[in-house]
């Protein structure tokens, strides 16, 4: 299966296959989850406190060989009801490429997620620093282009 290729053919704008090692995680960026940004901190079991710590949300990870990256660019309309919908879009189209990868046979896969959804912890969650994913998956993250980026991670070995 080529998940590239599933995954544009889904809708994502981008995709690419990284060696999980290459994530870099910052155990600081917690604090945005306790300053509870999304509403979801100490509520939502797939967020902090109850979805563990930084270092035991890393070494979850890290269990992965494999990261897929997943992107969807849009143009910037600075609507917070289109940027939910959006958002919920993408992590739809993520849940359905890991339901076909798990059709196919790669069964043991971990799904971060463009803010909570559903069981999924988000890349925040797990103090995934997205710019340097981006750097080395080749995408574009944080850009004063007027477009934004939502990102979500199946990994796999």
């Amino acid at each position: 299966m080529n998940l590239v290729k599933e995954a544009i053919d889904l809708g994502f704008s981008n995709a690419a296959v990284m060696d999980t090692k290459q994530l870099v995680f910052v155990p600081e960026y917690r604090i945005f989850c306790e300053e509870n940004r999304c509403g979801c901190y100490n509520i939502n079991p797939a967020c902090p406190p109850s979805c563990g710590t930084a270092e035991e949300m890393k070494q979850r990870a890290f269990r992965y060989k494999n990261t897929l990256v997943l992107q969807t660019t849009l143009e910037d309309s600075r609507d917070p009801a289109r940027y939910k919908k959006d958002k919920l879009r993408h992590n739809i189209m993520t849940e359905k490429l890991a339901g076909k990868m798990e059709e196919e046979g790669i069964k043991d896969i971990l799904i971060m997620t463009a803010g909570p959804y559903k069981h999924n912890s988000c890349m925040s969650a797990y103090c995934v620093d997205a710019q340097k994913m981006a750097d080395a998956a080749g995408m574009l993250c944080w850009e004063n282009d007027g477009m934004l980026r939502y990102f979500s991670q199946i990994l796999y070995s």
